[in-house]
Order: structure tokens, then sequence, then C-alpha cells
């Protein structure tokens, strides 16, 4: 500002008459009350953007109880790539303290798309169940074939043996086998005396929902750890403080998502004006998969087409209208994989489950 001046010497008032200014400003735009305010600011957005929507619910001497609001472009996203929605909770950036919810995705640039934002009064059930279910009418009714949370965070919080926690991680992470995974159970309750322990049996009961041995065949478009959600959280917490209002953050959060948009605007570009140079062995399907896939994606089929050269074909034989064939990788000559292409139905299957939880042609598929 003194630059803009011509110098200090010519500032009309103090660094304090300027705060105090601000101060004043802002207060001036939630005169009625910071929730009406951010309602007003909310609602009246669908003045330029017809398919804005924000839905809330009153408490006790009507107080804004809670609120989920998204705007055209958001709903339109999920309309693409909401058969994966991840929910996040752990932001609470607002002078109330009261968690704030994001609920994004991936779009088919590896890239975080925002769906949405919810603010509760708490982390109850029944407010997670009223956000849901009017997030699903807030998204014409479009249910999500994968709902991921922190897993970790939930699993892990109540545990207090650090070797506990390391096997759990082990069961959420890593790739392994079903039949692996519940004789990995049986001993580590034998370990750790878990065996009469009701907090092991109903883990066991929900397994299904978090163990990556039942998940396998499940897409998921690349959520496989929590660092989306603890990258989404810092970037966010550029554009937001603690001592914001509820209309402050509101606003604050729709430049973050304006912040993602324009990255995608680049990676769009980039797509559409370069053309990527070929170098494997495979060129026919590399060229295929380029003209296919967006470029971040795309360096990730590359990668399986280039390991596809260090897999051997051990057998093949037909079955039916489908095609089995039996393939190993170099120097893994005891870990045999099966793939399978049928004839009728065009579609190619391997044992490994990558094609359906990552959406990508992997290596056994490309050799």
């Amino acid at each position: 500002m003194a630059g803009v001046a011509g110098g200090y010497s010519l500032f009309g008032f103090l660094k304090k008459d300027a705060y105090n200014y601000a101060d004043k400003a802002r207060w001036a735009k939630i005169v009625d009350g910071d929730a009406n305010a951010a309602l007003v600011y909310l609602e009246g957005k669908d003045d330029s953007d017809s398919m804005s929507v924000a839905r809330y619910n009153m408490i006790a001497d009507e107080r804004l109880g809670n609120l989920i609001w998204a705007d055209g472009a958001s709903r339109s996203d999920y309309q693409y790539f909401g058969n994966v929605l991840v929910f996040d909770s752990t932001y609470r950036k607002n002078k109330y303290k009261r968690p704030v919810v994001i609920f994004f995705g991936v779009n088919n640039h590896k890239q975080t798309t925002i769906f949405g934002f919810g603010l509760l009064m708490d982390e109850s059930v029944s407010l997670y169940r009223w956000m849901l279910e009017n997030l699903l009418e807030v998204m014409c009714r479009k249910k999500p074939l994968v709902v991921i949370i922190d897993g970790e965070r939930n699993v892990t919080s109540n545990m207090k043996d650090e070797n506990l926690k390391v096997l759990f991680k082990r069961w959420l992470y890593s790739e392994m086998e079903i039949a692996e995974f519940e004789a990995d159970w049986e001993d580590v309750l034998e370990e750790f005396g878990l065996k009469d322990s009701l907090w092991a049996n109903q883990m066991h009961e929900k397994r299904k929902m978090w163990a990556n041995a039942y998940l396998s065949d499940k897409f998921c478009a690349g959520f496989l750890t929590t660092s989306r959600c603890e990258g989404i959280n810092a970037f966010v917490n550029k554009f937001s403080k603690s001592t914001h209002s509820i209309l402050e953050m509101s606003q604050n959060l729709e430049l973050a998502v304006r912040e993602y948009r324009n990255k995608e605007i680049l990676l769009q570009f980039n797509c559409i004006h370069t053309v990527p140079v070929m170098t494997t062995c495979l060129k026919s399907i590399e060229s295929v998969a380029a003209r296919v896939y967006t470029r971040e994606v795309f360096s990730d089929v590359k990668k399986e087409i280039e390991k596809a050269r260090a897999v051997n074909l051990v057998r093949k034989r037909r079955c039916l209208n489908t095609m089995v064939y039996t393939l190993e990788e170099y120097r893994k000559p005891n870990m045999l994989i099966i793939a399978c292409f049928g004839r009728a139905s065009r579609k190619l299957e391997c044992q490994c489950n990558i094609w359906r939880k990552m959406g990508i042609l992997v290596d056994t598929c490309s050799s």
C-alpha cells in the first residue's frame, strides 16, 4: 500500500486504522448474523449458476444446524466421476470448530475434484445420515459404487499396541489373498490374546469393508492410502483460517475449488495439444492407449506396457468362447497368473484384478 501511495508519509491513516477499517468491512458482511449471511450468499449463487444448491436445517432459536452445498460444476463432475466418493471430516478451519466435510473424488487426469461441502454440528451418526441423504438428493440420486473414508484413522484410533497397528496397516494397504488374510488374522488373535475380544469380532465381521484382500476387485480410482485426504487438507488450509466465520469459510473454500479447476483446464489443454512419443516395444497398443487415456493415466499405462516384455506365455487353452492364458513374470516361475479373454464379450480379465481396481491396462493383459 505504501508503494501505491508513494510513500508512508503520504498515508492519511495509521496501520491500526487500516485494521479497524478492515474489521468493520468484514463484520458489515455479517451484520444479520454469520449463518444468515452465509445462507444468503450460498442461495444467491443460483442467480448466476442455476444448478447451485444449498440445503440446511435449523435448530432451536432459529440457529443454523447442518448445511450442505455444491455448485453446478461440482454436481456435473459428480455425474462423471462420482463412482468413487471420498469424504473427509478432519477439516475444522472455522471459528466454531465445527466439522467441515469435504466431498471429493478423482477425475480423468488423476486430479482431485471436489463435489461439495458439508458443515455439521457434530460427528454423530444421525447427522452423517442426514448429510449423506441430502448429498444423494443434490446429486440426482446417483449412488457411488465405493465410499472411502480415512480407514486408518477409524480402524487404528483406539489401538495402544504399535505392533498391532503395523499389522492392521498391512491389512489395510497390502496386496494379499483372502486365505492369506484369514490365516494372518487367526495368528494375530492368538498372539495378542484377542480370541474373546468383542472389538476384534466386530472388526472381523466388517472385514469386507476395510481389508484390502476383500477389496481387490473393487474400483477405487487409485485411493490406496490416506495421502490424498492429507493433500486436500493441506491445499485447502492455504485459503482458510481458524478465525473465519461460516461466510468467510464458504467463500474461501470456493477459491480452493477454483484453483483445482484451473489446474484441470491446464491439464486438459496439454492433452488436446500435445502428442506423446511412442517408446515401448508394443507401439500398436501404446498408440491406442495414448489416444484413449489422458496424459497422466497414459503414463501409468505405459509403465505396464514396458513391463509386458518380462511376461512369458506358459500355455493357452480354449474354454467355450473364452481363451484362458497362463502367464509367468520373469524370475518368478512359481507365480503363475491367469488371464482370460471372452471372444463374444470382448472382455479381458486378469487374476490380479488391477484392471478392475485401477481402470488401466496391466502388463499381463498387454502381453
